[in-house]
């Protein structure tokens, strides 16, 4: 099965240490577990649902998703874990506004018009919650201050509403990983990995 994994700088690999990407990201070490599937990386630093950044208009994932789509049938399933960016205060978005871009999400890529195949399953990922450490780290003039890490705790309820009501799969990336001291916002290598092995279970669950 070919799948399909989009997201931001957490999917792309982001090491909150050097600025680059992590060898063992959690798609790669998804591609070691899964040998019979092909894991196809469409990572972004920066992409957000549908929130548009006037400096990066490129980020906005709504935009890009249907070209995604086209280009990388047929697909089995499709992995989505975005919405920490859309926590930025420029953007001013509470968290079951986010969630509605999930739910925008999930009606593209339901949508029989994109595909030439089968319409591919979906599993919706909330990312990981903020580090309390944030506010103090970013400053007053930092991309995300309190109410982004108030709300960033409350994204996966609402991400599960979102996606009982449209009968996809749901996961809370922030029962099995966390972000990393370094900039409370990215994981590790060693988060990755957790989270590796956590979407692998549930990849087998959804097979089943």
């Amino acid at each position: 099965m070919r799948i399909l994994c989009i997201g931001d700088s957490n999917t792309w690999g982001f090491n909150p240490e050097n600025g680059l990407c992590h060898k063992n990201r959690w798609t790669r070490v998804l591609m070691k577990l899964l040998l019979e599937d092909e894991i196809i990386e469409e990572g972004l630093n920066g992409r957000t649902f549908n929130s548009v950044d006037p400096f990066h208009k490129e980020r906005c994932g709504i935009n890009a998703l249907p070209v995604l789509l086209k280009s990388q049938q047929p697909v089995g399933l499709v992995i989505v874990m975005l919405g920490t960016n859309d926590l930025k205060s420029m953007f001013h978005a509470r968290a079951k506004m986010i969630a509605s871009g999930a739910q925008e999400f999930i009606h593209t890529i339901k949508n029989p018009y994109w595909y030439r195949y089968l319409v591919p399953k979906v599993l919706m990922i909330s990312p990981i919650v903020l580090d309390d450490e944030i506010v103090e780290r970013e400053g007053p003039s930092g991309d995300f201050d309190g109410e982004s890490l108030f709300q960033s705790h409350h994204l996966a309820e609402e991400y599960e509403k979102v996606c009982q009501a449209n009968q996809v799969e749901f996961m809370n990336a922030a029962q099995y990983a966390h972000a990393s001291k370094a900039d409370c916002i990215h994981m590790d290598e060693e988060n990755h990995h957790k989270l590796a092995i956590a979407i692998c279970n549930k990849i087998h669950e959804i097979h089943e």
